[in-house]
């Protein structure tokens, strides 16, 4: 499971909360971020994650849920 992450404001603030809570973040296509955390194998897991860090209701980002890529979310047996 990963997420895109678009900036809608230009500010990218919100990179420094997405690692502090373990998330690794790359580039993405099209001026997005790619998001991915260990602990966060769904959708479910993923939003609560980003809820917690005041992230999910934010007017400037726009968030894509993106299921796992074959080999994605195997670290821990998922």
């Amino acid at each position: 499971m990963h997420v895109r992450i678009q900036s809608l404001r230009g500010s990218e603030a919100f990179v420094v909360a997405l690692r502090t809570d373990g998330w690794a973040v790359e580039p993405g296509q099209g001026g997005t971020l790619c998001a991915r955390h260990p602990e966060v194998p769904n959708q479910r897991a993923a939003r609560s994650r980003l809820h917690g860090l005041g992230l999910l209701t934010s007017n400037s980002l726009r968030i894509e849920f993106c299921d796992a890529r074959p080999g994605e979310g195997t670290e821990r047996g998922l």
